[in-house]
């Protein structure tokens, strides 16, 4: 049965005055035998009063105890307690209750941000300001540059599966580093991290450890290329039409003055051969020029692309079969790897089909330039982590010059004597109409890897 706190307040206090009473009833009346009896439970009588006063202030302190530790797992009985304790107690349940359902609101939430940091492209790192001193006389303290996190993102891009401290870039790519100790917040920097362009930014916010940074890695290659593509559209579109206005009347005058003076040799008339080889070479060169152009427009046909699902081993042996002849004749077995025989993507094949065969006949040319004892072409397939369809053409012929790894894609830049210059910078604009990308590793005289990144099926073409 509970009863009210004066009740039970006053019972406690009557019964250790009694007690009281007695133990001075018998020090009066000289009776030693009861004394130590009535002092012990005097005593204990006492010590339940002073816990009877202190539930309350115990129950606060075990409270407050627990947000110290964010604890709040803690529950009070508030059913079997006395009135005015159990009013405490079920206010200090609630506000536990309320506690527990921000924590793990809190808890989901940054579980969801650091799944959504783990899938976005761009890589993040978070790490104590290196500018910021040091104070070891706090052991939690962390120390100037220790990072304090980073995604996969950032992890695939750096190669690395762990940093402790922004020191360990300072050996393996002392610019990056250099980079992140120089950056200020608000700023931007432009590196290079595994030849690829990274545009760095940073922003700092402080908490209890101290000041830190926040940089955002932020791959600019594709919207580089795209840039630089349209650039190369508009200048081609120019001098396409600038040419052919010019090139067009002279080519047909010189055709037109060429047949004019074999009539007048037919008929017997005099034109001194010097006129007649001039103009022939005025015609020719005219010609020449023409045709150039046209493969100028050749860059800027392509605008659309007609989508389909398509299996990759398909495009394979398509590129294969149209190249047996050469493959033949220069004693080269193709060699081809698919990780998923059912492996598709969604693309124009005709489009991708005219990508492998520029790679191939440059793997071709390659091989044939370095006459490797043992000559390889392989043509490969998979899925990348980033859930992403991945073509790769590579051969272990003459390698391209690191100095020209970067003007490769240039239209109408080339090393071969009979080459224009276009089959490269085409197959970059086929793969951004794809919202993909292609990429180049080589090494002089070991060989050349291009890959062809086409989005992931989320993405879509």
């Amino acid at each position: 049965m509970r009863h009210s706190y004066p009740i039970a307040l006053l019972a406690r206090t009557s019964l250790l005055l009694l007690v009281l009473m007695g133990v001075a009833y018998a020090l009066v009346t000289g009776q030693p035998v009861y004394w130590l009896p009535g002092l012990l439970l005097t005593a204990g009588l006492v010590a339940e009063l002073i816990h009877y006063l202190n539930r309350g202030n115990r129950d606060l302190a075990e409270f407050l105890a627990g947000l110290r530790y964010e604890d709040y797992s803690l529950t009070f009985n508030s059913q079997q307690a006395p009135a005015t304790i159990k009013q405490t107690r079920a206010v200090l349940n609630q506000i536990n209750h309320s506690f527990r359902q921000l924590s793990r609101q809190k808890e989901a939430q940054h579980l969801y941000l650091q799944k959504v940091l783990s899938l976005v492209n761009t890589g993040i790192l978070s790490f104590r300001d290196p500018q910021a001193g040091a104070e070891p006389s706090d052991a939690a303290t962390p120390v100037p540059g220790e990072v304090r996190w980073m995604n996969e993102s950032l992890k695939r891009m750096l190669e690395v599966p762990y940093l402790k401290t922004i020191h360990m870039l300072e050996k393996r790519d002392a610019a990056l580093y250099k980079a992140l100790l120089t950056l200020k917040p608000g700023e931007n920097c432009m590196v290079r991290i595994r030849q690829q362009p990274v545009l760095l930014a940073a922003t700092a916010f402080t908490d209890e450890h101290g000041r830190s940074l926040l940089v955002a890695f932020q791959p600019v290659r594709e919207a580089l290329e795209e840039t630089e593509a349209q650039a190369y559209q508009k200048l081609l579109r120019v001098l396409t039409h600038e040419i052919m206005n010019s090139a067009a009347p002279i080519a047909s005058l010189a055709d037109t003055l060429q047949q004019r003076l074999r009539e007048v040799v037919g008929t017997g008339g005099q034109v001194p051969d010097e006129v007649l080889a001039g103009v022939e070479v005025i015609r020719k060169r005219s010609e020449g020029l023409l045709h150039f152009t046209q493969t100028y427009r050749n860059l800027s046909k392509i605008s659309a692309a007609s989508f389909q699902v398509v299996p990759v081993w398909l495009l394979f042996e398509q590129v294969v079969t149209l190249l047996e002849p050469t493959f033949a004749q220069r004693g080269i077995d193709p060699d081809i790897v698919l990780e998923d025989p059912d492996l598709c993507l969604l693309a124009d094949p005709t489009l991708v089909e005219q990508v492998l065969i520029n790679l191939v006949t440059n793997a071709l040319d390659a091989l044939q330039h370095q006459s490797p004892p043992s000559p390889r072409l392989r043509l490969a397939a998979y899925v990348s982590e980033q859930y992403r369809v991945v073509m790769e053409v590579s051969d272990n012929g003459a390698g391209i010059p690191a100095a020209l790894l970067e003007e490769i894609f240039v239209p109408f830049f080339t090393t071969k004597k009979t080459g224009s210059g276009i089959g490269l910078s085409l197959s970059r604009q086929i793969m951004q109409l794809h919202k993909g990308s292609i990429q180049v590793q080589s090494v002089e005289g070991a060989g050349s890897q291009f890959q062809l990144f086409f989005p992931a099926p989320s993405e879509g073409a």
